[in-house]
Parts: C-alpha cells; structure tokens; sequence
C-alpha cells in the first residue's frame, strides 16, 4: 500500500471565472446539500471553504459554461421538427452572462501539496485508508471513472477526509486537490481554506475572447 497519496505542486498562478465582487469566494456547503449525489459542488468540505480554479483559461471557461451545452433530447427534437441548430433560440453564453464575470488570475503563496486524485497510488492510499468514506458513498474501491463520476457524495466525502487530515501537531497535511475535468483535458484544483490565495489580475470576457471561442466550439456552445 503506498504510505501517502500521490502529491503534487500546485501552479504558483491559476485562473478562474467568477463574479467580480467579492473576488476569490471560497464555497460552502450545507449539511443536507452535502448528502445529495447530484447537487452542490465536487469537492465542498463540511465546516471549510472550497475554491475552484484551473490551470489554464480554457478550462476555467469550460467549467463554468458547461451548462449551456445543448442536450441529446433537444437536438433530436430540432431535428424531428426539421430545423436547424443555427436557426435555434436557446440557453447562450450571452452579453449578460460575460458582463457579470470576469476570468481572473490568481497567485497561490506557501501552499501545502495537493493530492493527485487522478492517480492509482491516491486510489489505493484512500480506498485503504479511508474505507467508512467510500462505502458511505456506496463505493468499494477507486478508480478513475469513480472519481469523475456523478457521485458528489463521494467526491466530497474524499475531500473532506483528506481536508482533515493533520499531522501529530495539528496541522493540515494538505492544500487542496489535482483533479481533470470531466468535461474533457482540463487541469483542475480543489484549494482547501487555509491556503493564502491573492488576485493578481482580471479581464473582461468578451464574446471574441479567443479561449471562450476555443471552448464554445469543442463544446457545441452559442455565444451571443
């Protein structure tokens, strides 16, 4: 059995989209949206903050405008109708949207390492380790299509295991968590409370903001 999870370096500067004011919002969650499978986000903790940042812009956008992709079920009734996608009104990355987001840059400081959970050796460390949070969660062992699966009180029970995790001192063990997209290559970090996180820049997302474009076209994204 590995004797730690796989760890890793977070990036010194990561990027995100979110809602000018107040900047860097860590996330919280509530005890019953916890317990739900499909609600809340990935990796909230129970009593910390949580906040969400990729690597690299096009990951950021990807996260963020994942609901506006459009559904089987609607493509095929466009198709039943005899219309076309591009004739189509519909959910739309749209003015309002980006006028109230910005994507801004942010610096992490004197971080502790963060877990790898795309990696088998963290798998094996947790399915080992931390047993009652797995089969909590109605899992058994871990992999990666359990980790990016749709079960969030999974993913959460593993974040919140790993966020309390000290050493014999009381202090935390971990900064935060390495995870992919599930919505296709994008880096992604979970960043525990605690972490000193500082905004160093931001920009004004426009509709020709060539990552948004990168985006919406891999995802089948309107921008209007």
């Amino acid at each position: 059995m590995p004797a730690s999870p796989a760890l890793v370096d977070v990036p010194g500067r990561l990027v995100r989209v979110e809602r000018p004011e107040p900047p860097l919002r860590f996330s919280h969650i509530t005890a019953e949206l916890a317990a739900s499978e499909n609600a809340g986000n990935r990796f909230d903790v129970l009593g910390g903050g949580v906040l969400y940042a990729s690597t690299d812009a096009q990951g950021a956008f990807a996260e963020t405008t994942a609901q506006f992709r459009r559904s089987a079920s609607i493509i095929a009734r466009i198709a039943r109708a005899g219309g076309s996608l591009e004739e189509q009104d519909g959910p739309s990355v749209d003015a309002s949207w980006r006028a109230s987001r910005i994507l801004r840059t942010l610096s992490i400081r004197d971080a502790l390492p963060f877990v790898d959970i795309e990696d088998p050796d963290t798998h094996t460390f947790l399915t080992q380790a931390a047993p009652t949070a797995l089969t909590g969660a109605g899992v058994s062992v871990l992999d990666v299509a359990t980790v990016r699966g749709p079960n969030r009180r999974l993913t959460r029970a593993i974040a919140n295991w790993l966020y309390t995790r000290t050493d014999d001192a009381g202090t935390p063990l971990y900064g935060g968590i390495r995870y992919m997209s599930r919505l296709g290559d994008y880096e992604c970090w979970a960043i525990f409370e605690g972490t000193l996180v500082v905004p160093v820049d931001e920009r004004r997302i426009t509709v020709d903001d060539p990552e948004l474009v990168a985006v919406a076209n891999r995802h089948g994204i309107r921008l209007t």
